[in-house]
């Protein structure tokens, strides 16, 4: 096809390329109907960076209904393994192990066992990341996925994971195309590429039609000379531009022309042989491309035959070679050609496939055979007990590659065909159990719960209708629907003693519990579990049983007592290579050292967790879980630069709508205490919106309640203020963890009966403790507010510390001590600058001019030596990285910032030292002591 009118299209693709080449992400969706040139521009593009830059490039076939389970992504890889071989690919994978990547690509291996679906499809998306991001800096990337508006569900969630995780990763680039006349208005590509559009990094183009003009450049160069007005004028109303259509109607140039343009596109078969349109024909129905040793098998003809057979075909330019596949020029022609074979011979055709493909599997690609065999069985509309049967393998062949929404599939259309099989070789039962699975797996949580309900309509033994009810009490939870945890209690009910069961559903109850919190019911749900975990001999669930336990006590005050037990737990958890109950793990520990006013520790835990999401190969999956808790802990300690470098490069991540809630929640915090009012208050809204449309608890509610509550007042709006303290406190939500702050930020506002319920609730622990002191001293004892500032500074928490010098300041110049006031303020003004806490400055300051009093902050020295060279801490942890080798990649993995913000502080640092190269860096640093 000739090259016309598309240069503004080519020039903003090379645009795209050279923002993925300066280090920006960038996303093209290039979308256009059929034969508008979609897949040409690309071409054009590719060609223009030849050898400057990786390509990987796969289509998705129209293969069924809802395609092939990662086709675009399984050509990438192969192709390019190929390339580089086996040795080169695994140097770019984490460890150097093939690990998930094993299930699409075989010869790698397959990695031992299935493990947790959940945790096994998460770490394959980041495989193939983390292989993206290494490839990158080599050289410049681009990959493009063609036709994703036939792409599996399986397909679309990986391109959804590598755009969403795009902005914190290397940068490529990345060309999605798509059919747009296709998207008809239920269309599952539809919502996902309104999503993508929203990105700020993502691109979308609409490829329109030819004018007259370029119509006429294309015709000079497919006739190679000027085409006859009366030429221009019919070809270009008959083709309305589409390009594919002019190079058809070209070809027909004083021949008939037939009426219909699809008609149009298969004339090109009428002057072949009559054995050639056999078997053009036959390919039509093995798809747009078909193997040559397949299409053999299924038309019966010898290598020889079959090829003197298509030689016409493809002389005619009608199919192309592909290395031993034969490709239709454009997919509309199989199309056309599949639709004009007779439903008989279409049927007949359709079975030779699926029997060619289950006598040989080695006839499609590898791990393709079962699902392409069922394919052709169900388009054969015959012989339900052979497609009952496919699918049923194909399902399972899904499931080994981690295509968890290609096996619900399938296992639906096995419970649609069941009634029409007289003798199944499984139990219903079973194929419901197996589906409830898939759909929780491929986050079809609605389709969960009805076939849970399909399955319970059913007489059910009390087990499997407690695993049942467990499932829908989980599934509920994730709708936001309510009954969740009535759910779970049922379940636990049900699940008879002894049992294996029985310990995962009670760990279930006590996390849901211990999440609300319920803390004695959540304690009790625990300690059954461990004892059920026990007797059946279950370690993985003893594990989860024993983390819940110990985290339920440590809640309830006694930490030193169950910290071994934690530390015990994580042991045991790598030994047996539970991956998720370690995470648990290590979230847990994080999350009660942190209740209990021991942020370092916190801090440390947190930053061990990521550690073990990295090694896991979960850092973007399970790691923003982490860098929540370290955020939150380092936010504690005043270390806001860093907490604010985590929080954006963890949103970046585009973690789950919950989680991204509260991480907007943290940075709101500390905007609100730099008197950014603008940013706290686009936090708060978008934390709201979310908390408000489903199950939110204690610690996603009562935690913006509090900063919902300071950024009121610092607006001056107090009635709201008070309005939200007065919410919170009838919400039902009980835990002194998350209410003490909200009682302390209400002390000062009208709130009916304060008082009574700070007076009835428990205090557990210092941090509980200093909000009760803060409590009391602005609700009538002021002159508590030394000793509220001791306790902050005991709990290492600057910023509380600050504004509680500050309240004692104003009363020392109420009581006229001009010098404790002196004292209190220079302290408070200390913290505030280190800071950068500019409200809480302009209030010191202005005390200070009231009272008449001469602030002089000096600038001490830091006693843990800090800020030697100038250095911050944030600063040294990069410098003990540089240090030992760390590349900018690796830094930011470490420490869960953003290349660029690593590159940054690597720059910093050389400029403080005063030295050119990370070596001399290296090498200062061990002289001075500075790690």
């Amino acid at each position: 096809m000739v090259f016309v009118g598309r240069d503004a299209e080519l020039a903003a693709l090379g645009e795209a390329y050279a923002h993925a080449r300066g280090g920006s992400a960038s996303t093209v969706l290039l979308g256009g109907e059929a034969g508008v040139g979609k897949t040409r521009l690309v071409a054009e593009f590719a060609a223009s960076m030849a050898g400057e830059a990786w390509l990987l490039s796969g289509d998705c076939p129209q293969v069924g209904e809802n395609g092939l389970a990662f086709a675009p992504f399984t050509a990438m890889l192969r192709h390019l393994l190929r390339r580089i071989g086996a040795e080169g690919f695994l140097r770019l994978l984490p460890r150097g192990e093939p690990g998930e990547l094993g299930r699409l690509l075989p010869l790698l291996g397959r990695p031992a066992g299935d493990g947790d679906p959940a945790l096994t499809q998460a770490r394959l998306f980041e495989e193939i990341l983390t292989l993206f991001e290494n490839l990158a800096e080599d050289r410049p990337l681009v990959i493009v996925a063609e036709d994703v508006h036939w792409s599996d569900r399986s397909s679309r969630e990986l391109l959804d994971f590598l755009i969403r995780n795009q902005q914190a990763a290397a940068a490529f680039l990345l060309v999605v195309t798509y059919r747009s006349d296709h998207l008809h208005r239920t269309h599952p590509l539809r919502p996902v590429l309104a999503e993508w559009d929203r990105r700020s990094w993502t691109t979308r183009m609409e490829l329109g039609r030819l004018g007259r003009g370029e119509v006429v450049r294309q015709l000079r160069g497919l006739l190679g000379g000027e085409p006859a007005p009366a030429v221009i004028e019919d070809v270009f109303r008959r083709s309305e531009g589409n390009p594919l259509f002019v190079e058809a109607l070209s070809a027909r140039v004083g021949a008939p022309v037939p009426v219909s343009i699809r008609d149009l596109l298969v004339t090109p078969l009428d002057g072949l042989p009559l054995e050639t349109r056999r078997v053009v024909q036959a390919a039509a129905v093995g798809g747009a491309r078909v193997g040559h040793a397949l299409l053999r098998v299924v038309t019966g003809l010898e290598d020889a035959c079959l090829a003197d057979a298509l030689r016409p075909a493809v002389s005619g330019n009608l199919l192309l070679i592909e290395e031993e596949v034969y490709a239709f020029r454009h997919a509309l022609v199989q199309e056309v050609l599949y639709d004009d074979v007779l439903p008989g011979e279409r049927g007949h055709l359709h079975v030779r496939y699926a029997e060619a493909l289950e006598g040989d599997p080695e006839l499609a690609p590898l791990g393709r055979a079962a699902y392409e065999s069922a394919l052709h069985w169900h388009a054969a509309k015959r012989r339900p007990a052979k497609t009952l049967a496919a699918a049923r393998r194909a399902a399972a062949e899904a499931a080994a590659s981690l295509a968890y929404a290609e096996q619900l599939h399938m296992l639906l259309r096995v419970l649609e065909l069941w009634d029409q099989v007289p003798d199944p070789a499984a139990s219903k039962a079973e194929v419901l159990d197996e589906a409830v699975r898939a759909a929780i797996a491929a986050g079809e949580n609605a389709i969960a719960v009805q076939l849970v309900e399909t399955a319970l309509s059913a007489e059910v033994d009390p087990a499997r209708a407690g695993w049942l009810i467990a499932h829908r009490g989980e599934l509920r939870h994730l709708l936001g629907m309510p009954g969740d945890l009535d759910d779970l209690c049922e379940a636990a009910r049900l699940m008879p003693c002894g049992h294996p069961a029985r310990a995962t559903v009670l760990n279930l109850l006590a996390n849901r519990l211990l999440t609300v919190p319920l803390e004695a019911e959540g304690r009790v749900a625990a300690g059954e579990a461990l004892e059920a975990a026990r007797a059946a001999g279950d370690a993985k669930a003893e594990v989860i049983a024993t983390v819940n336990l110990t985290y339920a006590r440590a809640r309830a005050g006694d930490l030193d007592a169950q910290l071994p037990h934690l530390v015990e737990a994580q042991a045991t958890a790598r030994r047996i290579g539970d991956q998720g109950a370690l995470l648990h793990a290590c979230r847990c520990e994080a999350d009660v050292l942190q209740g209990a006013g021991r942020y370092a520790q916190a801090a440390e835990a947190a930053r061990q967790g990521l550690a073990a999401a990295t090694r896991s190969g979960l850092a973007r999956t399970a790691g923003p879980v982490h860098a929540g808790n370290l955020a939150e802990a380092l936010i504690a300690l005043g270390r806001w630069e860093e907490a604010g470098e985590i929080v954006e490069y963890t949103l970046r991540v585009t973690p789950t709508p919950s989680l991204r809630a509260y991480l907007m929640v943290l940075a709101g915090t500390i905007a609100l205490a730099r008197g950014d009012l603008a940013g706290a208050e686009s936090a708060a809204v978008h934390a709201r919106e979310v908390f408000g449309g489903g199950t939110s608890y204690a610690q996603d509610h009562l935690l913006l309640v509090r900063m919902e509550v300071d950024l009121r007042r610092a607006q001056g709006r107090t009635a709201e203020a008070a309005r939200l303290v007065e919410e919170a406190l009838g919400s039902g939500r009980t835990s002194p963890r998350y209410l003490w702050p909200v009682i302390e930020a209400g002390a000062s506002l009208p709130v009916p009966g304060l008082a009574e319920i700070a007076a009835a609730l428990p205090v557990i622990g210092p941090v509980q403790e200093a909000h009760r002191l803060a409590f009391t001293a602005e609700t009538g004892r002021p002159e508590l507010w030394p000793c509220v500032a001791a306790a902050w500074a005991d709990l290492r928490q600057p910023y509380p510390q600050a504004v509680a010098l500050l309240r004692a300041a104003e009363h020392a110049a109420e009581a006229g001590d001009r010098s404790a006031a002196s004292s209190h303020l220079t302290g408070a003004a200390r913290e505030a600058d280190r800071l950068g806490a500019e409200p809480l400055r302009a209030r010191i300051e202005r005390l200070a001019r009231l009272a008449r009093i001469s602030l002089v902050v000096g600038g001490e020295a830091d006693p843990a030596g800090e800020r030697v060279f100038g250095l911050t801490p944030r600063e040294r942890d990069v410098l003990r990285l540089l240090a030992d080798g760390r590349t900018n990649r690796q830094i930011a993995e470490e420490l869960f910032i953003s290349v660029k913000t690593a590159g940054a502080h690597v720059s910093n640092i050389l400029a403080k030292l005063g030295v050119r190269s990370r070596v001399q860096a290296a090498t200062a640093a061990h002289r001075h002591e500075l790690i």
